[in-house]
């Protein structure tokens, strides 16, 4: 799995975990006045410090050719709400010094890490930057990182509440070496990856990702098998990744292998189409697909457990993360959510809509990546719950369907907006005054807004400009056309028998404005909740049905289409998920499966592109 570095630290703030040793047996915890060379592993610090120690502040300084590197520490963290108190020692420590690419392994027993970098702190030193690792069951041990842009000779010394680590280089002339590679850090992070793989993190070139590296290895035939021993070795805890051999410099950095990062999900056969199993273009690895912002840069969801030290509650959560246009994936610096069902970018580029759905309400988040501040708009005036929300289709004004929560009825939900060109607290106003509205998603479209009332099966579309609000389709569920021409309706249909009702559903499409209704289908299965959507040039309603003939156990749903110019009806392919959505371009869906296998769970969204 990737994950976001860069030149400057990647800062996580760490709650309170429990101390370990971690000291070598046999080696003094004090330094000589020079300093101790690092040769192998050297260890020390006082283990007797408690269990509140912070890592405060690095401070990195060029002092003549060499680098000095000082980490300070002290008891408890404001930034946590424990009272801070100086001590007269460092906690316990180990350092190593890692082969090509050259790297500083300083392992530290702290418990909370409130240091803050400085983008300037490694302009002409020997340090390309610095990431750290927390593992999932360290007991506290983080892993400190420093890569460097050489050989270098290191010495620590400890003064006093000071760790200071003295860099000298040793200029060697690379030569290219053999290694494998595995694109699994977040993996690493978690304790998935065996150490007897003999595998270390290090930033790739670019310094935006983090991979897994071998040391240097004589040969091609040794590398490749090395890549064969890690990959049964991590059959079990990791099947979707694989490692990987190849060459470079030993004083270089190795580059992201992109396509090593999805070999595996790229040989699922998602669909079948025609009779054949087929594979599809992975759009995103490792995640979930959820909107393209105005510049063509991707944001997905990645889902993953928090370890005891992140958070409490244990459950998944979710990440939000960005593939820009050029490949390069960077997690955005939010809070986690629990489950993102939609995000959206407004038309001007600025803000990231997100909602989330908690374990017990909706919130809807509003992300300006201009100022860097994350607005919760339950706490703004739009109430504890959500259901669903839409961007102006020109200004920085977002429509939401929201209030107080279902639980006091449809009466506590309504149209609202909140416009973001106004001050701040009088950017709220509710849209048709008091009229209630239902627990709905709502889609804007030609300057109105479409909602469902599931209870009456009534849709709406409601103009944004004079607020006028009327009827236009019955059902449950709904799809407008891009071009605000037609809308397809999910309609019940309920069978009365001896004992019981059964209940199907057809697709009904309505031309918006002559209100000319055409029957899609009827009869899909009882129970089902179809997925549709129009293709993004307005005369393919895609949608899915579990109840149709050519389903198999494996491809147990059908992807059908609807020509509206043809009015003509026919199966697209048969998938192994429900989960679609309509692409950015005509043509193209966006196919999301959900892998679990053993512990390792993750969504993949696939691109069909129709020819």
């Amino acid at each position: 799995m990737r994950k976001k570095a860069s030149v400057i630290l990647i800062l996580i703030l760490i709650v309170p975990l429990l101390l370990i040793a971690c000291a070598q047996e046999g080696l003094p915890s004090a330094t000589d006045a020079e300093g101790k060379q690092v040769k192998g592993t050297v260890a020390g610090g006082d283990a007797s410090l408690g269990d509140a120690v912070n890592l405060k502040d690095i401070n990195v300084e060029q002092q003549g050719e060499n680098t000095v590197i000082t980490m300070y520490f002290l008891n408890g963290s404001r930034v946590a709400g424990v009272d801070e108190s100086k001590i007269s020692a460092v906690p316990e420590y180990s350092i190593q010094m890692l082969s090509a690419p050259y790297r500083m392994q300083v392992d530290i027993s702290v418990n909370y890490w409130d240091y803050a970098g400085n983008n300037e702190t490694y302009n002409n030193s020997v340090l390309y930057g610095v990431f750290s690792t927390i593992h999932s069951d360290s007991q506290g041990k983080i892993s400190v990182f420093f890569q460097l842009n050489e050989d270098v000779e290191a010495t620590v010394k400890e003064d006093g509440d000071k760790l200071v680590l003295n860099l000298t280089p040793q200029p060697q002339a690379g030569r290219e070496a053999y290694f494998v590679g595995l694109n699994a850090y977040e993996a690493y992070e978690q304790n998935l990856i065996p150490e007897d793989t003999g595998l270390t993190p290090t930033m790739c070139d670019g310094l935006s990702d983090i991979m897994l590296i071998s040391a240097p290895l004589k040969d091609e035939a040794s590398a490749k098998k090395l890549a064969e021993e890690i990959d049964l070795k991590i059959a079990n805890t990791v099947p979707a990744k694989k490692a990987y051999s190849f060459t470079m410099n030993t004083d270089a950095l190795p580059p992201y292998n992109k396509d090593a990062d999805t070999e595996s999900v790229k040989e699922e056969p998602v669909v079948l189409k025609d009779g054949t199993p087929t594979a599809l273009p992975v759009l995103v690895e490792n995640g979930r697909y959820l909107c393209t912002t105005s510049q063509g840069n991707i944001i997905y969801a990645r889902s993953y457990v928090p370890n005891s030290g992140e958070d409490m509650e244990q459950v998944l959560k979710e990440k939000l993360w960005v593939i820009e246009t050029n490949g390069k994936k960077t997690q955005l610096e939010l809070p986690d959510f629990y489950s993102v069902e939609k995000a959206a970018v407004s038309a001007d580029g600025r803000y990231i809509g997100i909602l989330d759905s908690g374990i017990e309400n909706k919130v809807l988040y509003v992300y300006d990546m201009q100022e860097n501040i994350l607005h919760n708009l339950g706490e703004e005036g739009l109430g504890t719950i959500t259901t669903s929300f839409a961007w102006d289709a020109e200004r920085p004004v977002v429509y939401a369907m929201s209030g107080l929560g279902t639980a006091q009825g449809a009466n506590a939900l309504q149209l609202v907006k909140y416009d973001f060109s106004k001050e701040a607290g009088s950017r709220v106003d509710a849209i048709g005054g008091d009229t209630p509205g239902a627990d709905s998603k709502i889609t804007l479209v030609g300057g109105k807004i479409y909602f469902v009332d599931k209870e009456a099966q009534e849709i709406y579309s409601v103009d944004t400009a004079t607020e006028e609000r009327e009827v236009v389709a019955q059902g449950i569920d709904f799809a407008v056309s891009p071009d605000g021409n037609n809308i397809a309706a999910v309609v019940p249909v309920v069978e009365a028998g001896e004992d019981s009702e059964s209940v199907t559903f057809n697709i009904v499409m309505t031309n918006l404005s002559t209100r000319e209704q055409t029957e899609v289908i009827q009869g899909i299965g009882e129970g089902e909740s179809p997925s549709l959507g129009f293709d993004a040039g307005s005369d393919i309603l895609y949608f899915t049905t579990y109840s149709y003939e050519g389903v198999t156990p494996e491809y147990q749903v059908a992807i059908l289409k609807y020509t509206i110019s043809a009015a003509e009806l026919s199966v697209l392919e048969y998938s192994k998920t429900e989960r679609i959505m309509p692409g950015l371009n005509a043509g193209e869906i966006y196919i999301i499966n959900y892998y679990s296998q053993n512990e390792d769970s993750f969504y993949v969204t696939y691109v069909q592109t129709e020819k």
